[in-house]
């Protein structure tokens, strides 16, 4: 069993997910997301260990991204640096898909320079078919139905957090976007009980395939998993609430016409609604927190959050995956 202490020694890497294509998170098996977390925890936990300092030398990752981003920009490059990779940043416009070449033309080409391909794409079908046209590793960097990645390092901070990941009870908040997706797909897999809190014009935006695959995977695994539209009946009972960026026009220029129905007031996370859960309620946010909006200044900074542990996880979710998939 691979284990995430200090001085431990470095895991055997298994075949077990090696070239995986993933345009989501919901192609990997339980076994497969705990081989993951557990790799992160150790790639964390013995950062400086030189091990695999090595593993990805020579190897080549493009990152293609539709918008802007800080956190899962700088978790890939990161990640695949420490393996000794290389990275080739791609903003959309910079390739001829500024110019209206299709995804599926601009995948056969990548598709001969690279190793691994990850992608911030507006759309899953876009994601779905860069991965029907490349033979390399593909992984997804945000679409409005996944955020594979950096779900796994929301997952690996709880767990570093609370000790564990099943039975806990954890609340959502924020878009109905990739992270909430990513969140129905897998909470039941991982014995999770969770709770989407989110405005009604959100709760209708929500995909219903996925909410419809989450609640039969939440049966069989004999958990909940319900969408609320009262953030604070959402947080009563919750050991975490994990919040995301609430207005969409604020993170990527995308005006959604839903966002305009959202009464800010009522969704904001202040010191009064957490104290409506739990005693030991930890907050995250996945970023960027627009403060007064998402939360206040005083949960951001406060002795409950674990803002700067979410995103220092998010780079070793993404070092694991990397070094399973790619090498």
């Amino acid at each position: 069993m691979m284990q995430s202490k200090r001085g431990q020694p470095a895991p055997d890497l298994t075949d077990n997910i090696r070239g995986r294509k993933a345009p989501h998170i919901g192609v990997f098996s339980r076994e497969e997301l705990d081989e993951v977390i557990a790799l992160g925890e150790w790639f964390r936990d013995n950062r400086y260990d030189m091990t695999h300092a090595g593993l990805l030398q020579g190897r080549v990752q493009g990152l293609l991204f539709v918008y802007e981003s800080t956190r899962t920009r700088l978790g890939f490059e990161a990640a695949m640096a420490q393996l000794g990779g290389s990275n080739v940043y791609l903003p959309v416009e910079s390739t001829q898909m500024g110019r209206g070449e299709s995804m599926a033309d601009t995948a056969r080409a990548m598709d001969q320079y690279l190793d691994v391909f990850a992608a911030r794409l507006w759309s899953q079908d876009d994601m779905d078919e860069a991965a029907d046209n490349l033979t390399c590793p593909v992984l997804n960097a945000c679409t409005p139905r996944d955020h594979t990645t950096h779900t796994l390092g929301e997952l690996m901070a709880i767990k570093q957090a609370k000790g564990r990941l099943e039975g806990l009870n954890l609340v959502y908040t924020g878009m109905a976007r990739g992270l909430l997706h990513s969140f129905l797909r897998v909470c039941p897999v991982m014995g999770i009980h969770f709770v989407a809190a989110v405005p009604p014009s959100y709760a209708e935006t929500i995909d219903p395939d996925i909410l419809s695959e989450g609640k039969v995977k939440a049966e069989h695994a004999g958990t909940r998993l319900e969408v609320v539209t009262d953030l604070k009946k959402a947080v009563e009972g919750a050991d975490f609430v994990q919040a995301s960026t609430l207005i969409r026009s604020m993170l990527a220029g995308e005006q959604s016409p839903e966002e305009q129905a959202v009464k800010v007031e009522e969704w904001t996370v202040t010191d009064e609604v957490l104290d409506l859960a739990k005693d030991d309620v930890l907050y995250s946010h996945s970023g960027p927190a627009h403060r007064g909006v998402c939360a206040t200044a005083e949960v951001m900074d406060g002795p409950r959050q674990i803002i700067k542990a979410e995103a220092r996880n998010a780079i070793f979710s993404k070092k694991a995956l990397l070094a399973l998939m790619v090498r």
